[in-house]
């Protein structure tokens, strides 16, 4: 057993029990309850693909438009030439902030230990729910089992959307867990089979590393699964990662605890969407970054908040991440202040040459809204 993820509750040891909560393609499954006509048809979430010649991006699509090839993040250009005959639907980011506010409603009557990382996936904490985390062997499965059902069947009854959780120890195998059984699943990893479910793994699978990381890896350390990264050196790792190799390191033992982070009244909110290949083409960059930012600025709004701060998070191939910020003189609520100045942000690193494996964006310096108030500046402190 793990003993790094064992908690003392008076003379009891709890191991840590968290689960990862994604909503299966969020986007289009918002856009299919609302029309269930579409159900077995292809259909694309995004940009108007001008019948090929639309410079936008894809947010979202249905299973059976991924049979084509389409995926999240690709052009809708080229989503246009792999599914031609697919529907393709504007966004609606007020329905989507709508159920995302619901179903974060959902997940938090079963437990006050929740952190929402997106618009549609939560982190739930449950190590010191005594029904659920105290029984042992097959009682402890089954309690785990009757909560992550109640929480689906709760979500598609109210919603008519699904979602998938893993569960284990830790916030990262959890999330590696949920992407095992995808849509609808759900994949339980118990703490003494955490090293063995990972082991077998290609080292891709681990949030974060993506296509030139993954070179790198095998390039220089004929790494390729995840046991090849749990059995390296740290030290010889740090040579290439610096403190990104801690992390890693961590990772692949199983090792990993970052806590749930939990607040009542939000320091920020953001978003971020990481490319299924490196993108090292800055306008769908820019295009998926508006994206977000939409996004991020309907959840301040709906929450009643005011923000001051304007930031973007950008990551390079091989886990180089930056991260570019602008503050109000003053709060605002203007979405086009938003827009414009992400995109100033992200123009310091055109010149870069550098393929993006993610993209952000952050609003900050939260303050709530008086009832009725509403105040637009465009001015920015240097």
């Amino acid at each position: 057993m793990n003993f790094s993820s064992i908690e003392l509750k008076g003379n009891r040891r709890i191991d840590r029990l968290i689960f990862h909560v994604d909503m299966d393609s969020f986007y289009a499954s918002c856009e299919l309850a609302r029309n269930p006509g579409l159900r077995n048809k292809p259909f694309i979430v995004g940009a108007d693909p001008k019948n090929g010649r639309g410079r936008g991006v894809v947010l979202s699509c249905n299973y059976p438009a991924r049979k084509y090839g389409v995926k999240s993040g690709m052009p809708i250009s080229r989503a246009w030439e792999l599914c031609p005959a697919g529907s393709y639907i504007a966004p609606d980011h007020k329905l989507y902030g709508e159920v995302s506010k619901r179903v974060m409603m959902i997940l938090s009557q079963f437990t006050d230990r929740i952190e929402q990382v997106s618009i549609d996936e939560a982190y739930l904490d449950f190590s010191d729910d005594p029904a659920v985390a105290f029984p042992q062997g097959m009682e402890r499965k089954h309690a785990i089992t009757s909560v992550a059902s109640a929480i689906k069947r709760r979500i598609e009854e109210q919603e008519r959307i699904t979602c998938s959780i893993g569960v284990s120890n830790s916030k990262t195998v959890s999330k590696i867990a949920t992407d095992m059984s995808k849509p609808d699943g759900l994949t339980i990893i118990e703490p003494d089979n955490v090293q063995k479910f990972l082991a077998p793994l290609p080292v891709e699978r681990i949030p974060g590393i993506g296509k030139v990381t993954q070179e790198v890896l095998l390039d220089s350390f004929n790494i390729r699964t995840i046991s090849d990264l749990a059995n390296t050196p740290i030290e010889s790792l740090r040579e290439k990662f610096g403190r990104s190799a801690v992390w890693l390191h961590q990772v692949s033992q199983g090792k990993e605890e970052s806590e749930i982070v939990t607040r009542w009244d939000p320091v920020s909110q953001s978003g971020e969407t990481t490319f299924d290949q490196d993108e090292p083409n800055y306008e769908v960059v820019a295009n998926v970054m508006r994206e977000v930012a939409v996004d991020v600025h309907k959840r301040v709004l709906s929450e009643g908040y005011f923000f001051r701060n304007v930031g973007i998070k950008i990551r390079f191939s091989g886990f180089e991440t930056h991260t570019r910020s602008r503050t109000l003189t003053a709060p605002s609520d203007s979405l086009e202040i938003v827009l414009k100045e992400s995109e100033k942000l992200l123009s310091e690193f055109l010149s870069s040459g550098k393929s993006v494996r993610l993209i952000g964006v952050r609003l900050s310096s939260l303050e709530k809204m008086q009832t009725g108030e509403q105040r637009t500046l465009l001015e920015w402190e240097s």
